[in-house]
């Protein structure tokens, strides 16, 4: 660091100057002690004043603009956090379900279709592609408004993504949220104002219930507060795929609202949707739309119950795109139907002490409406299925989690008293940073 050298006249008179009138200000103080507070302050100000005039030495060119600000760290005017976590699972899949490619989100029909294979094995799976990274900033005074954005990304692609178990277990990242908000908007792709995180159950399978709503897409949202909350509205990105094919043939954004009541008796949500399904080749559209009640309610010190319902063309949105928007046995026929479905999730959360916590969380959902060709009409061969998940978690620091979860699912088969079942085990440990 190079130094300035100083001048006499600019610093050590005015130096001498400020030592001589303290000297008789601290004479005359103990005559008068109003006069000292006066001059006091006199000598802050020539102290001041000297300070000033004294050149400041050159910054290093590493801390020209990077200075630590908190939890993150600031470039001009922007602070940037750095986070995510690592976890890592292992996966115990009964009816010879080992997770290929060690793919932890599996779809619930993914289930479905090892249970309807009923051969009895359990087969084991390891993986950490559920680990996260993010990067956040935060611009004070944009046009009057502060500005913030978001970055995520974890490695679940699709179970057929690049990658493999042989030697290198690699896999691309993949985008999860990316979004920026600014006087009250936010734009980019987050979670749907369609459901509310709060109500979400702590499970170690991430995501995985009957009939949770839980899905993240491109979106406009306006945020407006609102009494004893907010409201949310949003036109988010339209989407009527049926299993892995998506046709991209809608008109219209899907209009989503969300109310959002908090209080210290808990998170309160009322949600509504309306979509535009359409079909290009059948050249035909249904207005149509769902409801979704939710909430989180504080119960015995630390304790919350938390519950969702959702009625209506639920489609992709519900439980990891269980069932499809449309009938497809009469979209086979040129017909486009939307597809009724209800699903209900209630979870409740315990801690055993401030390290030790368990959660138990129970999860449904059944096609409503009638099949015009069942089971052609929808992606599996069940119309109704139900998720029980109980799981045991220790946090001895807030930056750790080691859990064991068990999970168990049951298929009911169309026009059949039969069912099928699943059963899953995991063990899973996310580091934080």
């Amino acid at each position: 660091m190079r130094k300035t050298t100083r001048s006499f006249n600019k610093n050590t008179l005015t130096r001498s100057i400020a030592l001589v009138t303290l000297t008789v200000g601290s004479g005359a103080a103990l005559a008068q002690e109003s006069e000292l507070e006066a001059l006091k302050k006199q000598v802050e100000r020539l102290e001041k004043q000297v300070s000033e005039r004294i050149e400041a030495p050159e910054y290093d060119a590493k801390n020209l603009y990077l200075l630590q600000d908190g939890n993150g760290f600031k470039i001009g005017n922007t602070t940037i956090t750095i986070a995510g976590f690592i976890k890592a699972d292992a996966i115990f899949g009964s009816d010879g379900n080992g997770t290929r490619n060690s793919y932890s989100v599996g779809l619930p029909r993914t289930f479905a279709s090892a249970a309807a294979t009923d051969t009895g094995d359990w087969k084991t799976g390891f993986t950490a592609r559920e680990s996260r990274f993010s990067l956040g900033t935060k611009t004070p005074d944009v046009a009057g408004s502060t500005l913030t954005t978001y970055l995520e990304m974890d490695f679940q692609g699709g179970i057929d993504a690049p990658g493999n178990e042989v030697v290198s277990n690699s896999y691309n990242p993949r985008l999860r949220q990316a979004y920026g908000s600014w006087n009250s908007w936010d734009f980019g792709q987050t979670y749907t104002t369609f459901s509310d995180l709060a109500a979400m159950p702590e499970i170690l399978d991430q995501g995985k219930q009957a009939a949770f709503i839980y899905s993240v897409q491109p979106m406009l949202r306006y945020n407006m507060a609102s009494p004893g909350g907010k409201l949310m509205v949003a036109l988010e990105n339209p989407e009527d795929g049926f299993g892995s094919t998506s046709y991209d043939d809608q008109s219209y954004p899907d209009l989503t609202a969300r109310y959002q009541l908090r209080s210290k008796l808990g998170i309160y949500s009322v949600a509504g949707m309306v979509r535009s399904i359409e079909d290009d080749a059948a050249d035909k559209t249904d207005v149509t739309g769902a409801v979704s009640l939710s909430a989180r309610i504080p119960t015995f010190g630390r304790d919350d119950l938390r519950l969702q319902y959702s009625y209506g063309t639920l489609g992709r949105y519900l439980g990891l795109f269980t069932y499809p928007d449309l009938d497809l046995g009469a979209l086979a026929a040129g017909e486009v139907e939307p597809l009724k479905t209800y699903g209900a999730t209630i979870a409740y959360r315990h801690f055993w002490s401030p390290q030790w916590r368990s959660n138990l969380s129970l999860s449904q959902t059944e096609i409503v409406d009638d099949l015009a060709n069942p089971p052609a009409g929808t992606l599996s061969y069940f119309d109704k299925s139900a998720s029980v998940h109980a799981n045991l978690i220790w946090s001895p620091h807030k930056k750790l989690d080691l859990g064991l979860e068990y999970a168990y699912w049951d298929f009911d088969r169309i026009g059949s008293d039969s069912s099928e079942q699943y059963e899953q085990v995991i063990a899973s440990a996310r580091l934080r940073f």
